[in-house]
């Protein structure tokens, strides 16, 4: 059997501490590098090319949707395993979409870590057994929600009525008391939500919604 060679990319030392560990226990395993962001992996990346790419969606700068096609349309061979704390359809339907091969919560253990890189080794798709059946509703089947319907919190509403008014992350961050990398978060989670591309579609849809003015 080869050597499976992983790269792992998040932006929380204690993740990417407690991954090395866990991979480190497994047979034919080898971590090439462990990353913080997409500056960082796509450099690794071009010194050493895994065979699998263990990270997290929300990350500082690029985020994971589009570094995952960034990375499986530059390095085609390249599997993604998604490693992250949302379980929101939107982004495993997004993740997917955007070539990830595998798609796990981190609140998987050892054996189902290891079970979804030998998955994916095999060219399959892994989805942990709590998303199955999100998957086969939003992705398998292709359906797509209505955007109409997605709630959104009180938060998400708050940031979304100051993204209208044209204010920029860092404002919206004054106003609203948070961090700057909270307000991306809510971005980020809008523009999956309401299944838009970008800034401008982003307020052009909450203006429809009623969102905002």
């Amino acid at each position: 059997m080869k050597m499976i060679r992983i790269s792992l990319v998040d932006d929380h030392p204690a993740i990417l501490n407690g991954l090395r560990m866990i991979l480190a226990g497994f047979a034919q395993v080898e971590v090439l590098g462990g990353y913080v962001n997409a500056t960082e992996l796509m450099a690794g990346l071009a010194e050493a090319v895994p065979d699998v790419v263990i990270m997290d969606i929300q990350l500082p700068g690029e985020d994971g949707i589009s570094l995952c096609k960034k990375v499986t349309t530059t390095w085609p061979s390249v599997k993604v395993v998604v490693f992250t704390n949302c379980n929101d359809r939107h982004y495993v339907k997004s993740m997917f979409q955007h070539g990830a091969s595998g798609y796990l919560l981190k609140t998987a253990d050892g054996e189902v870590i290891r079970a979804a890189i030998d998955a994916v080794m095999r060219n399959e798709q892994y989805v942990h057994e709590e998303l199955k059946e999100v998957m086969f509703q939003q992705i398998i089947t292709n359906k797509r929600n209505d955007p109409y319907t997605t709630p959104l919190t009180r938060r998400e509403r708050e940031v979304i009525a100051l993204v209208v008014q044209g204010l920029s992350n860092q404002e919206i961050a004054a106003r609203l008391f948070l961090s700057v990398r909270t307000v991306e978060n809510h971005r980020f989670n809008l523009i999956q939500k309401l299944d838009v591309k970008n800034t401008a579609a982003l307020v052009k849809k909450a203006i429809e919604m009623g969102l905002a003015e």
